[in-house]
């Protein structure tokens, strides 16, 4: 995915949303509790910004004057954090006069983490475990590329010879560093190599959102969600199980987003369900304590919970700041994506603003609304679809499915079923879903699950012993 660092030339105040499942068209579920909390990581600009911006907009404009919204974003460090607040405030300001709403039904709150740092992971872990009744949504947006550069020549010759796929699927001229870990996390002796891009993109969040099950498990009614950020950049080429952590390709972002897409598209499988219910699990008997603190002071919460759902989905093609690029060079790129779109892409939402179309669709829209989106598909045979903030010729934007290789659409085999799939302009050489394709994507997705959850238990022994030695109280 290309990007920039830019965010309020490419922040509309509201744009007309023309979505799956028009979230203006869909009123709010009767069962929905009146507070709604969400947590987005990676805010202090580009798509996470946008995320975050949309996500007040949407509420307010869809959600009744009763209903509340508790928004916790993350960047990492508190002061990025502070200087994202002061802009959501501004934003926040302009959108409740757009709405003619009160702007305290959003309440803006401030965090800070570090992804590649698990000793940060859990401190803010604890810090929300302690201070919030439930959560609705995580949107693990958070993450690096680890690009150095672009091979000029060679994007020119694409861009001229093969424009849309080239500004699609950049990776043939993107550079890359190899092999890149972490600072070291503890003084164990035991500790692991962790690659970078790997901790950052993955295994960061897949820590966090562990830790924060509880929360997630606390959801009066529905149940609560767990939206991974992808990227169209992610093949099976790009995935090695024995280099799960891509420490030894050029391809270690691309290989992130590719586990990112195993893990949740097969996370409701049997053959996966062994470790996707070790990682669902709120074992830990102080925070599911403290929940339950929480509960008996609200006698109308109930106590029988559903597991936390898994969602995949993608901004498409917009301008953020995972690539620094000069401006002049930027619009040039901007230029290109505008082409692009009007050369029968699907894809290029060109503003973040429009690549949040899909991350706040599903952290919003009412739980019914998304089975039945996602019901289609099991219906047909299939599983769980990525999706993908799409934009039409005249910038109107949806959430639509994304083939995924060696999955297709939605995991159903053969031919696109559903119109809007057919119609959808596909990436050069993709081959409709064979049944043998769909059932080594299933144990792909079983032995990436193992691997995540060994990886897990792992480091978290390796983490609890350094906050023993520390003298912090786990409390995870």
């Amino acid at each position: 995915m290309f990007h920039c660092r830019i965010r309020s030339c490419f922040l509309p105040k509201r744009q007309t949303t023309s979505i799956a499942m028009d979230s203006d068209n869909n009123p709010p579920d009767s069962r929905e509790s009146d507070e709604t909390y969400i947590l987005v990581t990676g805010t202090n600009s580009g798509l996470g910004f946008s995320i975050c911006c949309r996500a007040i907009d949407e509420f307010l404009a869809t959600r009744p004057e009763s209903k509340s919204l508790t928004l916790l974003f993350t960047s990492r460090s508190s002061k990025k954090s502070a200087e994202t607040l002061s802009q959501l405030q501004a934003h926040l300001n302009g959108s409740a006069t757009k709405y003619r709403t009160c702007k305290d039904r959003v309440t803006l709150r401030p965090e800070h983490v570090d992804l590649a740092n698990l000793l940060s992971v859990r401190a803010l872990s604890r810090r929300l475990l302690t201070s919030l009744p439930k959560l609705d949504a995580v949107i693990l947006n958070a993450g690096i590329a680890g690009f150095t550069g672009i091979n000029w020549f060679k994007a020119i010759y694409l861009v001229l010879t093969d424009l849309v796929n080239a500004v699609t699927y950049p990776a043939e001229f993107t550079l890359s560093s190899k092999g890149v870990l972490v600072k070291k996390q503890t003084s164990q002796p035991d500790e692991p190599p962790l690659g970078n891009v790997f901790c950052s993109n993955v295994f960061g969040h897949y820590m966090l959102s562990h830790a924060l099950m509880p929360l997630l498990s606390a959801s009066e009614v529905t149940p609560g969600r767990i939206i991974w950020i992808s990227s169209l950049e992610a093949t099976s080429a790009d995935l090695d199980l024995s280099d799960l952590q891509a420490l030894n390709t050029r391809c270690a972002y691309q290989s992130s987003k590719r586990l990112t897409d195993v893990l949740a598209l097969t996370s409701d499988l049997p053959g996966s369900s062994p470790w996707v219910d070790s990682y669902l699990s709120t074992s830990n008997p102080s925070a599911t304590a403290k929940l339950q603190q929480n509960r008996t002071r609200n006698p109308n919460r109930t106590t029988a919970h559903s597991k936390p759902q898994i969602y995949i989905a993608h901004p498409g093609i917009c301008g953020t700041g995972i690539m620094p690029l000069l401006p002049p060079l930027f619009y040039a790129m901007i230029a290109a994506f505008w082409l692009a779109r009007m050369l029968g892409s699907p894809w290029h939402t060109i503003s973040t603003y429009s690549g949040a179309c899909a991350p706040v669709w599903l952290a919003l829209t009412p739980q019914s609304v998304l089975d039945a989106a996602e019901g289609v598909y099991a219906r047909l045979g299939g599983g769980k679809p990525k999706w993908g903030s799409s934009s039409d010729r005249l910038g109107r934007q949806s959430a639509v499915s994304t083939e995924v290789e060696g999955w297709g659409y939605g995991g159903v085999v053969g031919a696109a079923v559903l119109e809007g799939d057919k119609k959808r302009r596909r990436k050069d050489g993709a081959t409709d879903l064979t049944a043998e394709e769909k059932v080594e994507f299933e144990e792909l997705g079983r032995r990436c699950w193992r691997e995540m959850e060994e990886l897990r238990v792992r480091w978290e022994k390796i983490l609890e012993k350094e906050e023993e030695a520390r003298g912090i109280l786990s409390g995870l």
